[in-house]
């Protein structure tokens, strides 16, 4: 058997694997989000203030929590914790359409600079 064609069908095989499993994983994640719903009322709000937008942001942020449930003890857990939280918060704010909330929720969920700093 030539070794290489031996290497081919074991990276073939791998990559298949993992492809299923970040399927799972989206799927799970998915699943997740459908699995509660909650609507966020907040016809009592001024959403053109910026108190009343961030009453708003407040309540989503609670709902969101609820909706994805506990973030878990494995990184694995917390990835889709973290996959589930930020799509239903990026969903729920664009769907109110308000200038303000949006300005809220951007500075509130700036992304971090990555940076790598290398030692010997």
């Amino acid at each position: 058997m030539d070794t290489r064609k031996s290497i081919r069908r074991w990276s073939c095989g791998s990559l298949a694997v993992v492809c299923a499993a970040l399927l799972m994983g989206n799927a799970q994640a998915q699943t997740a989000r459908n699995a509660h719903k909650l609507t966020v009322k907040y016809g009592d709000l001024n959403l053109s203030t910026e108190t009343g937008a961030r009453t708003l942001y407040h309540r989503i942020r609670g709902a969101a929590r609820f909706v994805c449930g506990e973030e878990g003890h494995t990184l694995d857990e917390q990835r889709l914790w973290n996959d589930c939280y930020t799509h239903t918060m990026d969903d729920a704010v664009t769907a109110v359409h308000s200038p303000m909330l949006t300005q809220i929720y951007n500075g509130e969920h700036a992304k971090p600079q990555v940076t790598a700093m290398l030692a010997e």
